[in-house]
């Protein structure tokens, strides 16, 4: 029978503590790195993500001129008319 000779206790627990620091330090590598992809596809993909330029919403000018027509013509937009002079009365 032969017994092969064992480490230094203290040997084998540096050893540990490195492997388990690395092990640390990958987890959070691999943490931050996921953390940033997840935010990366969050932001190109959110709801309110504009892809283009904004434009004002506002009517067509051809939709905006045929309703100012109408209303001109209808007598919409008038001008105003002056309020009547003032008028006594005799009591």
């Amino acid at each position: 029978m032969s017994i092969e000779p064992q480490e230094p206790a203290p040997q084998r627990i540096a050893a540990a503590r490195r492997r388990a620091h690395t092990a640390k330090l990958g987890l959070a590598a691999a943490g931050l790195a996921f953390f940033g992809l997840g935010m990366t596809l969050v932001k190109a993909n959110v709801a309110g993500h504009s892809r283009r330029p904004l434009r004002p919403l506002d009517a067509p000018s051809r939709f905006r001129a045929i309703v100012r027509q109408d209303a001109l013509a209808g007598g919409l937009l008038a001008p105003a008319q002056a309020d009547p002079g003032a008028t006594t009365s005799q009591s």
